[in-house]
């Protein structure tokens, strides 16, 4: 079933069938998806449903932060996440997105705390080592960029953005070779990853130069 055809689908249950005939989990599952599939204003409305009738649940919360960040709504996004850590101080998907607001909000130091936080929680989270990865290139601080790139890589092998993240502190450092090795293992992984292509040309210009 294509997006379109699930977005269809979900909305005409959510008319036939009402809310309070469903779990707040259920309603968050389909909140999520729907945010996954970029159907912001729909997940908007149907984790709404879910809080409506759990306020506390975990998942509903951290997904209306997600949309809602997604929304350029970054003040009312770390609003929800405070919601969830207040709930489970131990949620770690709440301090990673927190820390993924406060970086899009070009406050670094905070957002690697954020990150800090969720590792503490989990040391093996991969996608929170590569999103502080980002965060520290983003800042200019290189060097730990790269070990926290590297960390998520061997947590996280399959996933592209903490190969790319990778790439992009050994670009930064004119670890030229290496870097062009990274951004093809993003390829390798996800052929359509926005920006990987020329990043590697730039990187590639570079080292013939």
């Amino acid at each position: 079933m294509n997006r379109w055809a699930y977005l269809i689908a979900v909305m005409f249950l959510l008319l036939l069938w009402p809310a309070s005939a469903q779990t707040a989990d259920e309603l968050a599952a389909e909140g999520n998806y729907l945010y996954d599939e970029d159907f912001f204003e729909e997940a908007l409305d149907v984790l709404n449903q879910a809080l409506a009738i759990d306020p506390d649940n975990l998942e509903a919360l951290n997904g209306k932060g997600k949309t809602l960040k997604s929304l350029g709504m970054f003040n009312e996004s770390i609003e929800e996440y405070d919601k969830a850590i207040a709930v489970d101080p131990t949620y770690k998907k709440a301090w990673n997105n927190k820390g993924i607001v406060y970086t899009h909000l070009e406050m670094y130091d905070d957002a690697v705390e954020m990150f800090d936080e969720s590792l503490n929680i989990d040391p093996e989270y991969g996608k929170a080592y590569s999103n502080r990865a980002w965060c520290l290139n983003l800042a200019g601080r290189y060097e730990e960029a790269l070990l926290s790139a590297k960390k998520a890589t061997e947590l996280v092998p399959e996933y592209a953005k903490g190969w790319m993240n990778y790439a992009d502190a050994l670009s930064a450092l004119g670890q030229y070779e290496e870097a062009i090795a990274a951004y093809d293992t993003v390829l390798l992984l996800d052929p359509g990853f926005i920006g990987v292509k020329n990043a590697k040309q730039k990187v590639t210009d570079k080292l013939n130069e």
